[in-house]
């Protein structure tokens, strides 16, 4: 009787000491890993734990974790968090998010990273990225790289903008000392071109507009030189009563009838 309780224990205590071995080989990846990190207080309970009334959009947040850190989140978080091993010697976790669009998607991402983790993983930007299942990350003339909702892009999001962008974007430098943690930078600069408002004024994007005057460079008048002449007026209806004020439009219709005349000249040695 006594032995074979004996027996019982030393079976109990060989099982738990298998049950560590594979324990400490799943931690250094001799097998897929499936490991899980256990909670003191709180724990989510699925993707409706992340839901609130009018985000109907379902983000999934990807953390790739370096090696290393991962057990740095083993002993010091205490969130429950799945993940696995992957290409590069790093864990893979994903966590559904949900918002209204993918700005607000990834600013809770970012809100839940920062309280979970408090800095253990270092910054976000570092370790986590956010699909784009609606395409709503998308290039125009008014992309802007440092736009909340345009960053923590994937590498297929990430190649489907450049790809937009038409050689304007490519993707960011992850080591970059850029302050701004941008997922894309621009090596192209927009141009940003005059509105023009009449065929003699035009309005810069800052909103200064300018009056294209004529003037005789001879007494007959036959030789016209035209400067831009800054205008303190910011609308259309005002700046065209300061040109007249000013007498800037006082030369114009001169110079309006000799274009005429040059135009019909060529025209005359052309019909010839």
């Amino acid at each position: 009787m006594h032995s074979k309780a004996f027996r019982g224990r030393n079976l109990q205590a060989l099982l738990g000491k298998i049950e560590a071995i594979i324990v400490l080989n799943c931690s250094f990846g001799a097998i897929r890993l499936c490991s899980i990190l256990f909670i003191q207080s709180k724990r989510l309970t699925g993707d409706k734990a992340m839901m609130k009334v009018n985000d109907f959009q379902k983000y999934e947040v990807t953390l790739k974790i370096p090696y290393e850190d991962y057990f740095s989140l083993i002993y010091e978080t205490k969130y429950l968090l799945e993940a696995r091993l992957g290409p590069d010697r790093c864990f893979i976790a994903n966590v559904a998010m949900y918002g209204n669009n993918r700005r607000k998607g990834v600013e809770k991402a970012v809100e839940w990273f920062n309280k979970e983790f408090k800095g253990v993983l270092g910054s976000a930007f570092k370790v986590m990225t956010v699909d784009d299942p609606f395409e709503e990350v998308s290039y125009d003339d008014d992309f802007a790289c440092n736009d909340l909702g345009n960053k923590y892009l994937n590498q297929d999001t990430i190649e489907r903008v450049i790809s937009e962008s038409d050689g304007d974007l490519v993707q960011e430098d992850p080591k970059s000392e850029n302050s701004q943690h941008n997922s894309l930078r621009r090596i192209k600069r927009r141009k940003k071109e005059n509105t023009q408002l009449t065929s003699r004024l035009s309005q810069t994007p800052s909103g200064t507009i300018y009056y294209r005057m004529s003037e005789p460079l001879s007494s007959n008048g036959k030789r016209m030189k035209t400067t831009s002449v800054k205008l303190s007026s910011k609308s259309l209806e005002k700046a065209l009563r300061e040109v007249a004020r000013r007498g800037l439009d006082k030369f114009e219709k001169l110079d309006e009838s000799k274009s005429v005349k040059k135009v019909k000249s060529l025209i005359t040695k052309k019909a010839a």
